[in-house]
């Protein structure tokens, strides 16, 4: 039992509360009770609910479990606190207003009219969700009033709330009470049917909807050539679509699913495969791989592009893979490869023969030119030349213009970069061959090939070097 030195009692307009500061318990009528800020604790507590299952539903839930108490109410206070109904529901309003319920007032009460008006100033429900967008009344007040007024009048009786104005002060609520076969239980049963009714058209709407997006989802796999599978984190098939026409490099999804990627695909392919999963599982980005498949000593190749997959549910985070057969395109693509590579050798062939440089005697080497000399073969004669001078320890390169036409001054510009490099290297070049046409063309020029040493003929020009008579 609490001790007087740690008790405090209030008694005020019939309220008999008690707080015993050991216990840190508050006693309202010898029952335990406890006392909220109304914002922002109790506010923050019931908002989240109103938001949860709806004003309406709300309303109805406090306004039933608040009605439930009123018996006692009305038997143990309200019929002892006056000698008529006014004076004892004014007398239990002075009382419970003590608490913070908010100021009661009976303007009106016609037992022959069953009928009554009680108007509550500053209610605590007003005062909880004073400039709160979130507004639901007073049903708290509501449920008690309908339960009081019930027993007062004897018969079933219902209250219209009508609240003041938002900003108004003081807040206030009005209760007009009448007689009604209205009742909180079948209100709060017809609206539960209605959300039962509601979910159940929601429910039904949603299946349709996701009958129709399966259909829909079957009909597009069904249109698709590429293999469609889903993984989960550890790697075990979740779904898995198979066209026909892959049929033969791939197991039947009913022995697939729920297996490991291991137990169903190759090992170098779930290997390839299981390092993607991580990668996309980890940073979200999409990966590609590709890999090949053999059965029945046939070889095809695929490419497959893995991206994550949410799960809303479980909020897990699986993988969502399609696989493509590019078999064709590898092989037109090896095709391709092969072809140039061959273009490639031809090519090499065909400039080995345009620039033939012939080791006609120990250090002497031959170039006859054919043809048009621009500015790549140019290149590669000078090249082939001074690599075969550098590997022969040639000391003479003579360079025939027998097969040569036409001669302007790129040419020109060409044949004389070619006698400059070779001498660079320590060895002479020599000119033969030059057509009287061309001779001519080059002193028109004025390009300064006349300057290097010219034969008329290879031949003169290599009796010249075997006699050493090279001034």
């Amino acid at each position: 039992m609490p001790t007087a030195e740690t008790t405090r009692a209030l008694e005020q307009s019939r309220a008999n509360q008690l707080c015993d500061m050991d216990r840190g318990v508050f006693y309202s009528y010898g029952i335990p009770s406890v006392i909220f800020w109304l914002n922002p604790s109790l506010f923050r507590m019931l908002e989240p609910l109103v938001e949860e299952v709806g004003v309406p539903l709300f309303r109805l839930l406090v306004a039933r479990n608040s009605s439930m108490g009123t018996d006692e109410d009305y038997h143990s206070m309200v019929t002892t606190f006056g000698k008529t109904f006014e004076e004892g529901f004014l007398a239990w309003g002075l009382a419970v207003s003590t608490g913070g319920w908010g100021r009661f007032e009976l303007p009106v009460f016609d037992r022959e009219a069953e009928r009554a008006v009680v108007v509550v100033r500053n209610p605590w429900e007003l005062e909880m969700q004073r400039g709160s967008s979130v507004r639901w009344g007073c049903p708290f007040l509501q449920g008690k009033i309908i339960g009081l007024l019930s027993h007062a009048l004897g018969v079933n009786c219902w209250a219209d709330e009508v609240l003041s104005a938002e900003d108004e002060q003081p807040s206030s609520v009005e209760f007009r009470v009448y007689r009604s076969d209205r009742t909180i239980g079948a209100e709060l049963a017809q609206l539960r049917a209605a959300h039962h009714e509601e979910a159940k058209r929601s429910l039904e709407q949603r299946t349709q909807e996701l009958r129709q997006s399966e259909a829909k989802q079957r009909a597009i796999l069904a249109s698709l050539s590429e293999v469609v599978f889903t993984l989960d984190e550890r790697g075990r098939l979740t779904s898995y679509h198979v066209p026909k026409e892959q049929a033969a490099f791939h197991d039947a999804p009913e022995r697939a699913l729920g297996r490991h990627v291991s137990e169903v695909m190759p090992g170098p392919v779930s290997t390839v495969l299981l390092a993607a999963v991580a990668g996309v599982v980890e940073d979200e980005l999409p990966r590609e791989v590709s890999y090949a498949r053999e059965r029945g000593g046939e070889v095809r190749f695929f490419s497959t592009k893995l991206s994550i997959l949410r799960d809303p549910v479980s909020e897990t985070n699986g993988v969502t893979a399609v696989e493509r057969d590019v078999t064709e395109r590898v092989r037109a693509e090896q095709a391709l490869e092969d072809r140039l590579a061959l273009i490639q050798r031809q090519q090499e062939m065909i400039q080995a023969l345009s620039t033939p440089i012939i080791q006609v005697w120990d250090g002497v080497l031959a170039l006859p030119l054919v043809g048009v000399v621009d500015s790549r073969r140019a290149a590669s004669i000078t090249e082939s030349l001074l690599q075969q001078i550098v590997s022969t320890q040639a000391r003479v390169a003579i360079l025939d213009l027998t097969g040569v036409d036409v001669v302007d001054s790129a040419i020109a510009d060409h044949f004389l970069r070619i006698v400059r490099a070779v001498e660079l290297l320590g060895a002479r070049c020599l000119i033969s061959g030059i057509r009287p046409a061309v001779a001519q063309t080059m002193t028109q020029l004025g390009m300064g090939i006349e300057k290097a040493r010219t034969f008329g003929t290879m031949r003169s020009a290599l009796k010249t070097v075997m006699r050493g008579q090279l001034a």
